[in-house]
């Protein structure tokens, strides 16, 4: 039976249907479903031709069936790719309430990150050694202090933000421009992979074939400020695509940070200014950011080293996502008893975090 997810994935299946067209299109019916139940592809077709052609209609009307659909989803399961679309349950809600919210996502790892806070770390592709250091101290102190890491598997900044999340044990987004089986940049395909190794997850919105384009940048960025608590910018030109970002968030309502550069320094000149003109707030070190929070950094309680067997057990059940207190008791074998007083330690230390229903996942 077609539902929602499946119209939705379908009609993204049509180069012809732009953003705007998949809007018009939507907006004549009550559910995208109306479309097959109630065969609105006929009984509104003066209505469909206003939007799209004939011959883009006609291949609509050929195309809307389970079989279609089915082979769409077919291809995917070939390349390990899943999805998600603005109709589906786990549909993060900070996404779907932006201007344009992507009518489909699609992703490789865990998908229960985005329904948690995250930070963006973006810059230059252009990093100098300075834009490194700092990248790195942030990006470290950020995942200790639980929040994972956003930013878009590009060179430079994007890249050092995604190593660095790895490198301290902590989970990282990375949000591409192209589809998730044509990586771009080509050098970062070896990071994807360590990215959903590591319980991190690959998003985008465009289809997995496609090739990242010029103009699919910015609009990829409204999706990595959509999705976090906060941006900062380590190091950023004038002209860098990270300060589309920064726009993104100041629209959405998102906090947006800034490290200051040398004065002299091109690669430093659009974070500068972005501080200047009272567009972000200038710091200096992860406390600035953290203090707007109430967080105070502690590696001691932030920390998975020095940790029991049991635990170990507890945080290897939760490393590829959240899990219920039912499913933890019954795959770690372990009584109640036991499980309670493990669960308990660690939500203490802040390794764990609770959800309501009883449902655990991992701080970082």
């Amino acid at each position: 039976m077609i539902n929602e997810d499946d119209i939705m994935l379908w009609l993204d299946s049509f180069d012809f249907m732009t953003y705007k067209k998949k809007e018009k299109f939507l907006s004549l019916v009550e559910n995208p479903t109306d479309y097959v139940t109630l065969g609105k592809l006929y009984t509104l077709k003066n209505e469909i031709l206003k939007v799209i052609e004939e011959d883009e209609l006609k291949l609509l009307i050929s195309t809307l069936n389970e079989t279609s659909i089915g082979r769409i989803k077919e291809n995917l399961d070939k390349l390990n790719i899943k999805f998600i679309t603005v109709f589906s349950a786990n549909y993060p809600y900070a996404l779907k309430n932006i201007d344009t919210p992507p009518f489909v996502l699609y992703y490789k790892g865990n998908i229960s990150l985005i329904r948690h806070e995250g930070f963006a770390i973006v810059g230059t592709r252009h990093i100098t050694n300075y834009g490194k250091v700092v990248t790195e101290k942030f990006t470290k102190d950020l995942v200790n202090a639980g929040f994972y890491i956003i930013s878009g598997l590009a060179i430079g900044v994007d890249s050092v933000a995604h190593s660095i999340t790895l490198a301290n044990g902590g989970k990282t987004v990375a949000v591409l421009a192209g589809g998730l089986d044509n990586i771009y940049p080509a050098t970062n395909s070896n990071l994807a992979k360590e990215i959903v190794l590591n319980g991190g997850l690959l998003l985008s919105e465009v289809r997995p074939n496609k090739r990242a384009e010029t103009y699919m940048f910015p609009i990829r960025n409204r999706i990595i400020a959509g999705l976090c608590k906060g941006v900062l910018i380590t190091e950023a030109g004038e002209k860098s695509g990270a300060l589309h970002t920064k726009n993104y968030a100041l629209d959405y309502g998102r906090d947006v940070f800034a490290v200051p550069g040398n004065i002299s320094s091109i690669y430093s000149m659009g974070a500068n200014r972005a501080i200047v003109n009272g567009n972000a707030k200038a710091v200096i070190d992860s406390n600035d950011i953290l203090c707007e929070y109430n967080i105070v950094l502690n590696p001691a309680l932030t920390t998975t080293q020095n940790i029991s067997i049991e635990e170990k057990i507890v945080l290897d059940l939760l490393a590829d996502g959240e899990k219920s207190y039912q499913e933890l008791l019954i795959k770690s074998k372990m009584d109640a008893k036991t499980l309670n007083s493990l669960l308990t330690t660690l939500l203490i230390r802040g390794i764990i975090k609770k959800l309501a229903g009883n449902i655990y996942y991992l701080k970082v």
